[in-house]
């Protein structure tokens, strides 16, 4: 009579394992192959109610995993107030990394990087302080170093020599203003004409700006040289400001002033 026994534990051990076609946990209704339910309130039968889910975990035969809904549409569908919370996440690279938004109907999806989608990004440098003499003896067409400080840099991979006053570009879309104050009280001197030779690419171009003013003590002037650019991979650039062809000013007596002189650095892009 033994292997009876046998037999019988044979079949009741298969009909568990193969035709069990869902389980239930607290729930003698499971909702798809596998179901949770969390609070014990789901009815003997038919489908819970969207209140009854909220406690629920569901698998489907899809594969879809639902948490707070037993039909879940993705393969993870989480239904909750704050459903989602991920912690100990690492900083990521806003040059390469795609951002995560959500469509209209809360499904996760990625959109470009903030570089691809051409959100600035700032850089600030300031004149700390000021420049007695500035381009003195300097000749038309000549220029010279303007040792600014670092303010604010959000660009990755921008880097900045304070020693050299020279800035390291990564390769992208830049906008770059340079603004200053000056004086300049010389006798005659009633047009200043500044440059600034930008980066492009692997060169340099160069935009003048003029400003007229009084003769005298009172010669304030000042403006802004603003330029859209783009550079290669690791370009080198030191800020400088340059004596324009069409000012009338030369000799000592030129001041650039301190905080008031900055370059605004913005990339805007690929």
């Amino acid at each position: 009579m033994k292997p009876k026994h046998y037999y019988s534990a044979f079949v009741l051990l298969f009909t568990t394992t193969f035709f069990v076609a869902q389980v239930g946990i607290n729930t003698t209704n499971p909702q798809g192959v596998f179901n949770i339910d969390g609070a014990k309130d789901n009815p003997t039968t038919g489908v819970p109610n969207a209140a009854q889910q909220a406690n629920d975990v569901a698998v489907t035969t899809a594969g879809n995993m639902g948490i707070g809904i037993t039909v879940p549409t993705n393969k993870l569908h989480v239904n909750g107030t704050n459903p989602l919370r991920l912690q100990g996440t690492t900083i990521g690279n806003t040059m390469t990394d795609p951002l995560m938004v959500l469509d209209a109907t809360g499904v996760v999806k990625t959109i470009g990087t903030l570089s691809a989608l051409s959100i600035p990004t700032p850089a600030v440098f300031r004149l700390e302080t000021g420049q007695t003499n500035f381009l003195n003896g300097v000749a038309a067409g000549g220029s010279q170093v303007v040792p600014m400080s670092v303010v604010k840099n959000s660009i990755p991979g921008l880097t900045y020599n304070t020693g050299s006053s020279v800035i390291t570009f990564p390769a992208g879309t830049y906008q770059m203003t340079v603004v200053y104050e000056a004086t300049h009280n010389n006798t005659g001197c009633t047009i200043s004409s500044y440059f600034v030779d930008f980066p492009l690419n692997a060169t340099t171009t160069r935009i003048h700006n003029t400003a007229s003013h009084t003769e005298g003590a009172l010669s304030n002037h000042g403006g802004t040289i603003t330029y859209a650019t783009t550079v290669t991979a690791n370009v080198n650039w030191q800020i400088h400001l340059g004596r324009g062809q069409s000012g009338n000013c030369s000799g000592p007596g030129m001041s650039l002033a301190a905080n008031s002189t900055q370059l605004l650095v913005f990339r805007i892009g690929d």
